[in-house]
């Protein structure tokens, strides 16, 4: 079941340094301990507790959390449905028009992030669930800040790609397959892919990677084990591909999150 709303928790022992790291879904990411230094544009950006992160979809982000007496320890709001047209209009009304993604951790809106985290998904209804999300949405049209996550009306072809992949990115997910699941011809998805400005395989890519992150901070500490569950046969062309992308090997990261 595709639930509204994802949680993520990603935690750092040590200096955790990363580098284009892919946002599939609009996200807000809640700093609980350490911080977080975010390199956005040409500045270097401290982001702590007493704020959060808005994320848009397709935005990649270089950073590095910063754990700071004990661990770094962060939650990843991801969301799947989108706010109405109303509450987008209201959020662009109070902009402040500023550009950063950065927004006041409130008691309010810290409030409704730890409920959201607390709820057992499993035992509630995904209309009960975006009942919730569509608070946490109108608070922030309140607060000027909403467009700055869903800056599109309707959700991108790549976007729900990159969702529908994420179930298995260990599968080998044939194009044509893939375009049969979407009710498409195999150069109609080429083609929509195109207009969003990629193609299948960077996609596949950015989505098998970015699950390395996952299973590693979930305890995945053998690289070979790693690669098999992201897809890849070769653990050397795994490590290359990861340390590619986020600038360090799968090894280092790993360092970074064992105790």
């Amino acid at each position: 079941m595709n639930h509204p709303y994802q949680v993520t928790l990603f935690r750092a022992e040590h200096l955790q340094r990363l580098r284009n790291v892919r946002i599939h879904s609009p996200s807000i990411i809640q700093i609980i301990s350490g911080s977080k230094r975010l390199f956005w544009k040409d500045n270097a950006m401290d982001v702590s507790h007493s704020q959060v992160l808005l994320c848009e979809a397709s935005a990649s982000l270089s950073f590095e959390n910063l754990p700071q007496k004990g661990r770094f320890l962060s939650r990843v709001f991801s969301f799947h449905c989108l706010p109405t047209q109303s509450m987008l209009e209201a959020s662009r009304n109070r902009s402040q028009e500023d550009d950063l993604p950065l927004l006041e951790a409130t008691n309010a809106l810290q409030d409704i992030l730890n409920a959201l985290f607390s709820f057992e998904q499993h035992h509630m209804s995904n209309a009960t669930q975006t009942f919730w999300v569509m608070g946490l949405y109108q608070q922030l049209a309140e607060y000027g800040a909403l467009h700055q996550l869903f800056s599109d009306s309707e959700t991108r072809f790549s976007q729900k790609l990159s969702r529908y992949l994420s179930h298995s990115p260990s599968e080998e997910h044939a194009l044509e397959t893939v375009a049969q699941h979407f009710a498409m011809s195999r150069a109609t998805l080429i083609r929509r892919l195109k207009q969003d400005g990629t193609q299948f395989r960077e996609v596949l890519a950015e989505v098998r990677l970015n699950h390395a992150l996952f299973l590693i901070q979930n305890g995945s500490y053998n690289v070979a084990l790693l690669a098999q569950s992201c897809g890849y046969q070769s653990e050397g062309r795994f490590s290359q591909r990861f340390k590619g992308k986020f600038g360090l090997t799968p090894r280092d990261y790993i360092k970074t999150v064992a105790v």
